[in-house]
């Protein structure tokens, strides 16, 4: 195949991707808010699932093809931009006044599930499906516990 195709069939996939994403985000902050669910739910929950389509889709294909080290690279590489350069970008254009008794819980479950993941890979050097349904299962949990 000629490489401008491929080039075209990326930016393609992009571009449906990021759209599909966002009348996804869109629809459901829309029914949220006028559900009454608080902006932090909606954020950490909605916003986070919608924009994380794009490293979901990446990583089943991947997984498809058994190709594990572009589904790691994925995974840490989307935490790590997220945090330095988008949380760093925007607290750049306007600093994030935010208590930590706000967000303590939810920062405290991010670390105990990454801390989780980390034994999983150096002592098994795999995640296993069993692995992958508890923390699938871990997941659910947390977005129940968000809208209790």
């Amino acid at each position: 195949k000629p490489l401008w195709r491929s080039v075209l069939f990326v930016l393609l996939g992009i571009g449906v991707l990021v759209g599909g994403a966002r009348l996804l985000v869109t629809g459901a902050v829309d029914i949220a808010r006028s559900l009454g669910v608080s902006e932090a739910v909606i954020g950490l929950s909605m916003v986070a699932f919608g924009t994380s389509l794009a490293e979901l889709a990446s990583s089943v294909v991947a997984a498809l093809r058994k190709e594990t080290d572009i589904i790691l690279g994925n995974i840490i590489g989307s935490n790590l931009f997220n945090i330095l350069a988008v949380l760093g970008i925007t607290v750049v254009i306007s600093p994030i006044s935010q208590p930590f008794s706000a967000i303590g819980t939810d920062i405290i479950i991010m670390i105990a599930f990454t801390v989780a993941v980390w034994p999983l890979m150096l002592w098994n050097r795999r995640i296993s499906r069993r692995d992958g349904v508890i923390l699938s299962a871990g997941y659910v949990a947390y977005i129940v516990y968000l809208f209790l």
